[in-house]
């Protein structure tokens, strides 16, 4: 098993920002209420980690994982 572990840090959201992106309604059923790859991506300042993590699933770690259990 692996820990994958991303920071994101978004820019200082204004209420109008806010508003916007509430109106957009892409937060719903998202976890974190968010999609990085949407409309939240406007507001990703810096991303620490595996953007793939944050899609839903880091894929180089989880290649990783199948080739060890594979013996490739």
């Amino acid at each position: 098993s692996v820990v994958v572990e991303t920071a994101v840090r978004f820019v200082e959201l204004t209420d109008r920002a806010i508003d916007w992106y509430l109106a957009t309604g892409e937060h719903a059923g998202k976890a974190g209420a968010y999609g990085i790859q949407g409309a939240a991506g406007a507001f990703v300042e810096r991303i620490d980690g595996s953007v793939t993590n944050v899609i839903g699933l880091p894929l180089a770690e989880t290649l990783s994982l199948i080739r060890s259990a594979i013996g490739a």
